[in-house]
Order: structure tokens, then sequence, then C-alpha cells
């Protein structure tokens, strides 16, 4: 355990086991179960209105997300000597989704529509909403297809191109035609009064809803304590606490068949925001279909578990398509290329863009298939 976190913990109510490091943070096993301790750098509003969306879940019957832990003061934000700001959170032991297992898939599919029919009607002052709303994709695009030309302008004109310039000139019609027809089907779409409708209903997106914020829990149920019936606790449950039997109906617990005991935690939710839920559909699936290059019975398996939770409506399969069909990859490998040093650029950034030309046929074929359920 390390000396300058000691102050920290002294703030907490809690006994400290063992501690060990994960991505960005420290996993703490203490006697009211795992909790992750991480440095925070938002603001105390953004951290009240993530907490909301924490309760409100909890609140109806959704206990595996990484609700806050209080101090001892009653605070959320935990300081120490030097003015460094800490967050603790319970959290939960197991694997990340796996993106490449279609049960790992159907089931963060269909938590995702759980998710989502809970965090609708949110109670939220005007504030709150006016601070946590989510930006207008239409400009977003714009700004994006902006940046596409700047960048090949200043490939074309450069003399002497690199093996990754000459690979991006030679795809980069395709990719820009893509991006202009999303563009202007976004543009003559819905989408301004489906986010406005969103916004009115409070309806909440996760923000950030992608393999590693979805944990696969491998238990077959989730023990308890009178004071706090959401914390795991392997000691208690050797110890042979009473168990919280998962209830029927929209609940994170009991996704997949009895016969795998597994469940699902959700975790990080600081890049949630109010607006389209199906924003974080199309994140959840462009990351699996890309995974899977784009196969037809993956897209198929996770718009089913979602639509038997929350069923699409036409207009939002029509969103989805569209933010589907914007070569988002090709302009996240552009914007990499464009704020690095451009005379060296990493084999594995050329892969990639081999890896989405590779895909093109494949994603252009499931993209028909999706325009057909809407046309």
């Amino acid at each position: 355990m390390e000396d300058k976190n000691q102050e920290v913990f002294r703030q907490y109510n809690i006994k400290i086991y063992s501690t060990y490091r994960i991505r960005g943070a420290l996993i703490l096993e203490t006697d009211k179960g795992l909790k992750l301790l991480k440095s925070f750098e938002s603001s105390k509003n953004r951290v009240e209105f993530e907490n909301i969306l924490l309760e409100q879940l909890r609140e109806q019957d959704y206990p595996y997300v990484d609700l806050y832990v209080r101090n001892a003061a009653g605070e959320i934000i935990t300081e120490d000597s030097m003015n460094n700001r800490y967050v603790l959170k319970n959290w939960f032991p197991g694997e990340e989704c796996n993106l490449r297992d279609e049960a790992d898939v159907a089931d963060a599919a269909t938590n995702l529509g759980v998710i989502h029919s809970l965090l609708r009607g949110v109670h939220l002052s005007e504030e709150q909403v006016l601070y946590n709303s989510s930006g207008n994709l239409i400009e977003l695009l714009e700004k994006r297809n902006r940046e596409l030309k700047r960048v090949r302008s200043y490939i074309r004109e450069k003399r002497k191109k690199n093996e990754f310039e000459m690979c991006y000139m030679n795809c980069y019609d395709d990719f820009y035609e893509q991006a202009l027809e999303a563009t202007e089907l976004l543009e003559s779409s819905n989408y301004k009064e489906m986010l406005q409708e969103a916004t009115f209903n409070r309806h909440i997106c996760h923000g950030s809803y992608t393999y590693h914020n979805v944990i696969m829990l491998k238990v077959n149920r989730m023990p308890y304590e009178q004071n706090n019936p959401f914390i795991w606790d392997k000691a208690n449950d050797i110890n042979g606490m009473p168990y919280r039997e998962p209830k029927e109906g929209l609940s994170a617990a009991g996704l997949r068949s009895p016969t795998v005991n597994t469940n699902m935690a959700t975790t990080n939710f600081d890049k949630a925001n109010v607006g389209i839920q199906i924003t974080d559909l199309y994140q959840f699936m462009r990351k699996v279909m890309e995974k899977n290059d784009w196969d037809l019975d993956f897209g198929s398996m996770i718009l089913e578990a979602y639509n038997n939770i929350l069923p699409l409506s036409r207009d939002e399969h029509r969103l989805l398509y569209i933010l589907l069909l914007y070569p988002e990859k090709f302009w996240k490998i552009t914007n990499f290329y464009y704020n690095s040093k451009k005379s060296w650029v990493p084999q594995r950034n050329i892969q990639k863009l081999i890896g989405i030309v590779e895909q093109k046929d494949r994603k252009n074929q499931f993209l028909g298939c999706l325009e057909r359920t809407f046309c």
C-alpha cells in the first residue's frame, strides 16, 4: 500500500486489506467490498450530475454500477493536503466484455437497452441539462469533413510521400464521399427534432459504452449487506452471507442463460450526457462490427437484443444507419496523423488504414441490409 494514499484512505470509513493498480486507478479490497480510487479532475457539479444518474439506476433495481462512495464528511470528492482530488467508487470483479464473443455482445446490447430504458425522465435542473447536453452532430460532422479536406490538401502538396500518405491518397475519395453523404443525410433527417425531444424528456446517454466499461461478472448471485445491498465481497460470500436474488424484468442481472454464471456491471459514466440514446448503440455497434469484419450475424444479433428491450423507431433506425455510414475510423486515423509527427507514421496506423479499406465491401453490405430495415 502506498504511503502517499494513506491520507486519502483515512478519510473513508473502510478497512483496507490490500490494493493493486489497474488502468489509471487503484483497486482496494476492503471490509465493504471491492472499491476503486482514482484522481478526479472534473468539477463538483459534474460529479453530482453523474451521481444523480447512478442513484436513479440503483433506485430502479439496477445495482451494478460504480456508485460513488462518500467520505466520512459526506462528500464525494476527497482532497489531500496537496489539494489533489480523488473519488472512491464501488467496483466489481470480472472481465471486460469480449467483443468477439457472441454471448458477451448480445448481453451487452441487452444491457444497453436496459440502461437506456431506465435513464429516461431523469430529474435534472435546467442548468444541469444545459451543461451536460451532447453536442450537435451536424456541426461535428461538418467540422470533421473540413479536417479531412485539410489533411488531403497537406498530403497532396508534399513532393515525397511516405507509405501511409500514398495509401491515404489512394482511398481518400471513397471515404470522403461517404462522409459527405452521411452529413447530407443527417441534415435532411429528423435529427434536430429527435435531439429536441430527447432533451425535453431527459434521455441520458452513457457516452462511452465500450467493452472496457462493461464488466462480465462470473458469479451466480450477488451477496449483500444490510446497510449496503450492492456490494460484492468475496469474504462475505465465503462466510455464508445471504444473497440478493436477481429480479425479473429490466435488470442487469441474469440476462444470460442460466447455464452461464455471468452478470454485468456498467461503469464509468464520466462522459454521460443528455442526448439521443441511439448514439450509444452506434458507438458500441461500430466497435463490435469492426472487430468482427462487419459480420452480418453480429449486427443482427445486436439489433435484436437491443430491440427486445427498447424497440427502435424508424427515425432511430435511420439515424443509426447515417452514423454507421460516416467513416469515423478513417477520420480518427486522419486526426492522429495530422496531430502527430508526420515524417514518421507507426506501422500500426498503416495497418489500421489498410484494414478499413479491406473491410469496406463488408461494411457496405451490412449498411445495405440496415438501410432496408427503414425503407
